[in-house]
């Protein structure tokens, strides 16, 4: 009788510790992968569509699955480089407390990561060295 009492807090309990952990790690992960893009972007001549499949890259199989990778800016040194990264919730973790009112369905995962390109800093005189 006491089974029948305890294991469904129980399961409810172990059910949200699994889906609020794996809540926590993936904007982390996200978040990662945009900076590293801009980062990418900032410091080297890599075209848009090598960020995006480095970032598909860093978020791993799962995350990357439905990922919307928006590189913009860098035409010129010292423009602003925007990489943003919009994943589904439905991506980081299963829908284990929907029975509770709690759905990851319909919302999704945001990262923003903005940098300045880089200035090319070596003069006439230095590159004829």
């Amino acid at each position: 009788m006491e089974l029948v009492l305890v294991l469904p807090t129980f399961l409810l309990l172990l059910f949200a510790i699994v889906e609020f952990s794996l809540l926590t790690t993936a904007p982390i992960r996200i978040s990662d992968a945009a900076h590293a893009g801009a980062r990418r972007r900032c410091l080297t001549d890599t075209r848009a569509e090598d960020i995006r499949d480095e970032v598909k890259q860093m978020l791993g199989r799962k995350l990357s699955r439905d990922a919307a990778i928006e590189v913009a800016g860098l035409q010129m040194p010292g423009e602003r480089i925007i990489v943003r990264i919009r994943v589904p919730m439905k991506n980081a973790t299963p829908d284990l407390l929907w029975p509770t009112g709690f759905s990851v369905r319909g919302r999704s995962l945001v990262a923003d990561a903005l940098m300045v390109g880089e200035h090319d800093t070596v003069s006439a005189d230095q590159q004829r060295l």
